[in-house]
């Protein structure tokens, strides 16, 4: 009897080992495809006020590679969407690089791409005019649904904006 007794422990010990286990790989997995480590990372690092190292790293090659995979799709939408979404991947470098445009006092209703320019322009960074300028395409093709934009002028927009990011990682 207190061996069966025995047995039969030995053999829920090996079940919930094997539970635990599946448990353990599951959430793991979970856990890398929601991303939750790579928040608290982040978390932490902007706690403990680490950088973050800024670099070309495989997710903003992929970006690039996406926009430009839009800029040869025929589609005028797809070439403004290039458009944003190369301001977008400066804007974020720029703030991992540290500039947020909170220091620079304007206007309330400008945008924080602006306010990032001129805090670059503070710190005397030169050719600002043609990034303001990049930027006013982006907000009239956010805000004017009926602004054309061509595919070669699509093109050289993103290619300044990737110019621009090049620059930064550079720095």
């Amino acid at each position: 009897m207190i061996s069966q007794i025995y047995i039969y422990f030995i053999y829920l010990k090996i079940i919930s080992l094997i539970l635990s286990v599946l448990f353990l790989i599951g959430v793991i997995y979970y856990f890398r495809k929601l991303k939750i480590l790579s928040k608290w990372r982040e978390k932490w690092q902007n706690w403990w006020g680490v950088v973050p190292e800024v670099s070309s790293s495989n997710k903003n090659r992929k970006e690039w590679q996406k926009i430009n995979q839009l800029l040869l799709e025929p589609y005028e939408s797809s070439w403004k969407l290039a458009v944003i979404k190369a301001e977008g991947i400066v804007k974020e470098t720029l703030n991992l690089v540290g500039y947020s445009g909170f220091g620079v006092t304007n206007k309330e209703e400008q945008d924080d791409f602006i306010k990032i320019l001129e805090e670059l322009k503070f710190r005397n960074y030169q050719n600002l005019e043609i990034l303001y300028q990049l930027h006013q395409i982006r907000q009239k093709i956010i805000e004017d649904k009926d602004f054309s934009l061509e595919q070669n002028k699509a093109k050289d927009v993103v290619s300044i904006y990737k110019k621009f990011w090049e620059e930064l990682l550079n720095i």
